[in-house]
């Protein structure tokens, strides 16, 4: 079997296969056009600075939406204003200095631009405008185009990078006062001189300050580690700060220079602090990338008797027999009987399936429901948000998960070390008879067998597999992924959205090329708001192809004919276009065979028929393969058991791996089955939430209608499944680093700790070796990752 040839996307930069599109540079039909429209308005620099890998353009992101929110919002900071006014508003999409060039310049080109300020990290903007010059929805229109979408600013908790930002700089400025203070002893200062004891003096000053500043934040953590029963990184470096103050200050109150480790306090929390924010930096930033802007419901439009008046209100307010309306696009909230005539919904959230479902008058649609129709629907609602089985779904949080391994790991080295400086200091007190001796070898040796390995090569390694996996289009969400990747014994895949994409694929696109300009224009114009799987995957088809002069009727009107198909009509052209079920509006429908999955008519006459497919990720074959060498994999899927069964053969999987018709209840239920067999599960929609939170490690597909990216470890980007495969080769490079630093730290403290039992260990010497230790695991980490980076890019 030849091996599988991939290219690469010349606007994003994602690796493709070029089997699936053997003609384009292109991953998708949205990098094209985004490209194209880049191209166009001379904007190629872009290309100079964007990074190696951006993720790729969702045809669903550059759909048409409703900035009413926007406009709302410009109005009132303007109301609050006078001249120029300013907002924040959420980014997602953009993920390096190339976007924000890019949004930048676009900005820059509106009348009445003021100033804008992009955030990578947080995926926020702040833009400034002059009144009644600068509109905004027009902004974000443009911006749009490009593929970035905004959203109304969501509330975030105080981020852990950002108020490590403060310490750091504090405790930074801090440990420069104390070695400035220190130095001077150490180059020969006379203990008599009178200044001595003033520079002793400021070096407790400035290393108590450090010790609040940013030592505070470790103990703390540690303490509450603790309280619960967990023993993580924090409670040794606690520890080591702790003990080094208290022995300063005690070797301070006695006048002995040799318990003075005051510089060494104050370095050794800047490290620290500086360790933590690399780690969490690289988390945060992934945790952005994605508006917090999944669908599930957070109020509802609830509507009065007359039926005219409306207001928007929290779900928890929502009770039995009240009437509530649903826009295109949104979820029923709760079980509601239907009262409009007609309504297509779309049941994939809770059971995977993404084929329309037809409701009719009085007919009760579920709980969870999408109404994937042009129009809004009204129901009556049946019971209320609490007992409904969205809200149960939605409430279910992964458990709270250890590293049962770091923790034995630090016990351990905890004991050993309290042990060795325990039988060190009983030894000289004892045996040599030298208590004040004893002191000094037990501060010594609790302070020069400081956790710097895992303090600092940790964070490192941590963060440098977290941008590897992004080249690949992996964002880690959780800091404990890779823990537990290791242990992983089995993966279980969701079926639709995950093992294929979201929409169906369009198998015959060349139809689209003979149709007229104006009937071609009319059809992109059709699908361009439908969130119906056929719309989508013409949407998707039509978004490449460029704009033609021909235009469209001034008068074009277009709606829908539940379980038909859309209609455009122009009156005053008297022309009428259909797009289907095959021969819906067919002007002879006995003497046509229907051939097609759709139809695109004109006055009757068919203009193209299209052939559609479930669209299968491009390699999920060679990925399911691959990942079968491995471990068991299994299809858990809320879908038909024939469409199940279908996929696992198309993907080599045994029969009994493909088990369909599963409800949320019995998904989780299959997982927590499992007992101690650690699984990696797969999934994007709400019928996936309960065997979630029962998984040991979660990943979900980047999409626009996806629900758990704010509950996954980490989630992907593209067409492609590789990435899964790339997060466990870089997770074992990862083990490789921190076990060749752990190795190099155990040796280092077996030196040192011999020199400290010896009563040679000095502060100078301590502070010395400390930052040359972090130095030198840092440098096994790099030249670890360098070296294995090429194999892991094969």
């Amino acid at each position: 079997m030849s091996k599988e040839t991939y290219k690469t996307c010349i606007h994003c930069g994602t690796p493709y296969s070029a089997a699936a599109r053997k003609d384009s540079e292109y991953c998708c039909n949205g990098c094209e056009y985004v490209y194209q429209l880049i191209h166009q308005a001379g904007l190629d620099h872009y290309y100079d600075l964007r990074d190696q890998r951006i993720n790729p353009v969702q045809a669903s992101s550059l759909q048409p939406r409703d900035y009413d929110w926007l406009e709302k919002r410009a109005a009132s900071c303007e109301a609050n204003a006078s001249g120029i006014s300013e907002m924040v508003l959420d980014l997602e999409g953009i993920s390096c200095v190339g976007c924000v060039w890019l949004i930048e310049k676009i900005f820059r080109d509106h009348p009445g631009a003021v100033r804008i300020e992009i955030n990578t990290q947080y995926g926020q903007v702040r833009i400034q405008w002059r009144q009644g010059i600068f509109n905004v929805v027009d902004f974000a229109n443009e911006v749009q185009q490009f593929g970035y979408v905004f959203g109304p600013p969501g509330e975030r908790p105080q981020e852990e990078s950002r108020r490590l930002v403060g310490k750091i700089g504090l405790s930074g400025a801090f440990a420069l006062n104390a070695m400035l203070f220190t130095l001077p002893r150490y180059l020969g200062m006379d203990p008599e001189f009178s200044l001595a004891p003033v520079f002793e003096l400021l070096s407790l000053l400035f290393a108590t300050l450090a010790l609040l500043a940013g030592g505070s934040y470790f103990i703390k953590r540690g303490v509450q580690g603790i309280l619960h029963g967990v023993i993580h990184i924090d409670f040794p470096i606690a520890i080591g700060i702790i003990v080094a103050w208290t022995g300063s200050l005690l070797g301070w109150i006695i006048k002995d220079t040799r318990f003075l480790y005051f510089d060494f306090v104050a370095i050794f929390i800047f490290l620290m602090l500086v360790g933590r924010w690399v780690q969490e930096r690289a988390l945060e930033r992934n945790r952005h990338q994605l508006l917090s802007r999944n669908k599930a419901p957070r109020e509802v439009h609830l509507v009065a008797d007359d039926l005219q008046t409306e207001s928007n209100e929290p779900l928890d307010a929502l009770l039995p027999n009240q009437r509530f309306r649903i826009l295109p696009g949104e979820v029923v909230p709760v079980l509601a009987e239907l009262e409009t005539n007609k309504a297509a919904v779309s049941l994939e959230w809770i059971n995977g399936e993404s084929a329309m479902r037809t409701y009719t008058n009085g007919q009760y649609v579920p709980s969870g429901a999408q109404n994937i129709g042009i129009e809004p629907i009204l129901l009556k609602a049946r019971q209320s948000w609490k007992d409904a089985l969205l809200s149960r779904l939605l409430d279910a949080h992964p458990e709270e998960q250890r590293n049962p391994f770091l923790e034995k790991i630090l016990k351990i080295y905890l004991l050993v070390v309290l042990g060795v400086a325990i039988a060190g200091g009983l030894t000289w007190t004892f045996v040599l008879n030298q208590p004040l001796a004893a002191m000094q070898v037990v501060l010594s040796v609790l302070i020069v067998s400081c956790p710097c390995a895992l303090g600092v090569a940790y964070p490192l390694a941590q963060e440098w597999a977290i941008l590897h996996l992004r080249k690949f289009g992996i964002f880690v969400r959780s800091p404990i992924l890779f823990g537990q990747v290791g242990k992983i014994q089995q993966v279980i895949f969701d079926k639709t959205g995950t093992l294929t994409l979201e929409a169906p694929e369009l198998t015959n696109p060349e139809e689209l090329s003979d149709l007229d300009g104006v009937s071609f224009n009319v059809l992109r114009e059709m699908v361009k708001s439908s969130l119906h799987p056929v719309s989508r995957a013409m949407r998707e088809a039509v978004i490449s192809y460029p704009d033609n002069e021909q235009g469209l009727p001034d008068d074009l009107q277009i709606h829908e004919e539940i379980g038909m198909g859309l209609v455009a009509e122009s009156p005053t052209e008297d022309t009428r276009w259909s797009l289907g079920r095959p021969r819906w509006m067919a002007k002879d429908k006995e003497s046509e065979k229907g051939k097609f999955h759709c139809e695109f008519r004109k006055e009757g006459n068919l203009l193209a028929g299209f052939f559609l497919k479930e669209a299968l990720r491009e390699d999920a074959i060679a990925s399911v393969k691959s990942l079968r060498e491995q471990f068991p994999v299994t299809i858990l899927s809320g879908d038909d058991s024939g469409k199940v069964a279908t996929m696992a053969r198309n993907l080599g999987l045994p029969e009994q791996a493909a088990i369909g018709e599963q409800s949320p209840e019995e998904k989780a239920a299959f997982v927590e089955g499992l007992g101690a067999v650690k699984t990696l599960y797969i999934g994007d929609g709400a019928n996936d939430s309960l065997a979630f939170s029962k998984a040991t490690v979660r990943g979900t597909p980047a999409t626009p209608h996806g629900l758990l990216q704010d509950k996954a470890d980490f989630y992907f980007t593209g067409r492609s499944l590789s990435g899964l495969l790339k997060l466990f080769s870089i997770q074992k490079l990862r083990q490789r680093a921190i076990r060749s630093a752990f190795g190099f730290a155990v040796a280092y403290n077996l030196i040192v700790v011999a020199l400290a039992l010896a009563g040679n260990m000095h502060p100078l010497l301590a502070a010395i070796l400390m930052p040359l230790s972090s130095l030198s695991t840092i440098s096994i980490v790099a030249i670890i990752y360098r070296s294995g980076e090429k194999r892991v890019q094969a």
